[in-house]
């Protein structure tokens, strides 16, 4: 089992306005503040194009599937890109010795927009080397396709038996019935019928 950091992109702001904090508050590395935003711009443009190749298809050996935190991870991103284009606008009118940062953080601003008009589902399952990995924010269950016996679906879980028995559980989904026919359908092409799937969907339309 893996574990990752689903806030990993909130955590990486916060970091950012910390370390500007930080740099502003020592005279000889206030020149590196209008390049600290710099860095996040290509990160936000690796998001985008990564949303461009699911949307388009690209992504055949991963399924995005609903979460209970799909309506916050929808909004967030006009929310947080109109606070900085507003907040940029309103600097480049009236601070004339910081450009670089102030586009910086409209460039960034505007880049959220568009994650936000690009939304996915993040939910996820993924093919990867034999193996299937089940992702909900932090909880995260990478097995080897060998060592799965199988699969129950329910509204708010997915929970993965192994060949002992033990169950792994992905908390906080928000399956349909459309659901069940997407992941049998995409399990069945990459691994066949190697893996029983057992719907206990509480039936939603």
């Amino acid at each position: 089992m893996k574990k990752r950091n689903p806030y990993l992109t909130y955590i990486l702001i916060i970091g950012i306005v910390l370390l500007m904090v930080f740099i502003d508050r020592i005279e000889f590395l206030k020149p590196l503040r209008n390049f600290v935003f710099l860095i996040w711009i290509p990160i936000i443009i690796w998001d985008i194009i990564e949303r461009l190749k699911y949307r388009n298809g690209k992504r055949t050996n991963i399924l995005r599937l609903r979460t209970n935190n799909d309506d916050y991870n929808r909004i967030f991103p006009f929310i947080f890109g109109t606070i900085l284009i507003v907040a940029s606008y309103f600097g480049l009118k009236n601070i004339e010795s910081e450009k670089i940062l102030l586009y910086s953080i409209l460039i960034t601003g505007v880049l959220y927009l568009i994650t936000g008009f690009l939304f996915v589902p993040t939910g996820i399952i993924e093919y990867k080397n034999d193996k299937l990995s089940f992702v909900n924010g932090n909880n995260k269950h990478t097995i080897g396709i060998d060592n799965i016996d199988s699969l129950e679906l329910k509204s708010s879980d997915i929970i993965i038996v192994d060949k002992n028995q033990k169950k792994y559980y992905v908390n906080f989904m928000n399956l349909i019935e459309s659901d069940y026919l997407e992941i049998s359908e995409f399990l069945k092409k990459r691994i066949g019928n190697n893996i029983e799937i057992k719907n206990v969907l509480q039936h939603r339309l």
